[in-house]
């Protein structure tokens, strides 16, 4: 306090609780401190703001009318402080999530149970690669982040959030768009439309030594934009181009189809993070979503 420099809030409390029991030995008993530590106190406000606070009477301590004017606005001050903490408890805090690109709308609408539910948090979204994603959750840059496993956990604690198999997205008019499903032979000769690896390098190399694995070792084609429109103009501008996605984040083109791929798909699995012991992580444990 600028006027008053030293007076801290302890020291305005036990001033309240002396007036109020009127002995410092009851005072002392109710804030569970030595009386003569209690003394020492009282005295050491008085000195600090400068007047007597308390008449020192055989029967106990009776406030001056410097006190009373001090206790009444002690008393408006705290009832100020503890309405401000209960309004500061009931806010909903803001935080910030990372969303890799392409994430479905189920998949957020279920992040959205497990976080906001029943009011608990708000949401604000930022589009980060899933490699970025972990050092600004260590960092503090983000509460949450939606990305692809497997990552780097070292610090993080996740719960995966939608684990889907991967299937083929072509042009209408490919000739393989003829086939309601397809098999790692059928692929042979395609080229694959594919998103830099360096975005989510562990999710990249699993996906492509899956591939290689079940016969298939495309030449791949750099997809380095977040634009639908040039997405689906690359498929749609040849019939040896394919790319892989989950039915769910394929929906919505007419004119382009998602055919299931085997045996055995390869399968994307995202995964919602936190900082490990942080006030955030416990929200990926006390919800079902």
């Amino acid at each position: 306090m600028e006027d008053i420099p030293g007076v801290e809030l302890r020291h305005l409390r036990y001033f309240v609780a002396v007036a109020e029991a009127g002995t410092v030995t009851e005072a002392a008993r109710r804030l569970r401190i030595a009386q003569p530590s209690l003394s020492q106190q009282i005295r050491l406000l008085e000195r600090r703001i400068g007047t007597p606070l308390f008449r020192r009477l055989p029967q106990g301590m009776e406030l001056t009318e410097g006190g009373q004017v001090l206790l009444d606005g002690v008393n408006r001050a705290l009832g100020e402080l503890s309405s401000s903490v209960a309004a500061a408890r009931a806010a909903v805090p803001v935080v910030t999530v990372g969303v890799r690109r392409g994430v479905a709308q189920p998949v957020l609408a279920r992040v959205e149970r497990i976080l906001a539910g029943g009011g608990r948090l708000k949401l604000s979204y930022r589009q980060v690669d899933s490699e970025a994603q972990g050092d600004l959750l260590r960092a503090g840059g983000l509460a949450f982040g939606i990305l692809r496993a497997p990552v780097d956990t070292t610090g993080l604690e996740l719960r995966t959030v939608n684990d889907e198999p991967l299937g083929l997205v072509l042009h209408g008019r490919h000739p393989l768009a003829r086939k309601p499903r397809l098999t790692w032979s059928d692929l042979t000769g395609q080229r694959l439309l594919w998103f830099p690896s360096e975005r989510a390098p562990g999710y990249a190399a699993t996906v492509l030594a899956h591939l290689r694995e079940r016969g298939w070792a495309p030449e791949t084609v750099p997809d380095d934009n977040s634009s639908h429109t040039l997405f689906r103009h690359l498929l749609i501008a040849g019939d040896d181009l394919v790319a892989l996605r989950t039915l769910s984040s394929s929906h919505g083109d007419p004119d382009l189809v998602w055919r299931p791929v085997g045996p055995e798909p390869p399968r994307e699995r995202l995964v919602l993070v936190a900082s490990a012991r942080t006030s955030w992580s416990p929200y990926l444990k006390d919800s079902d979503g």
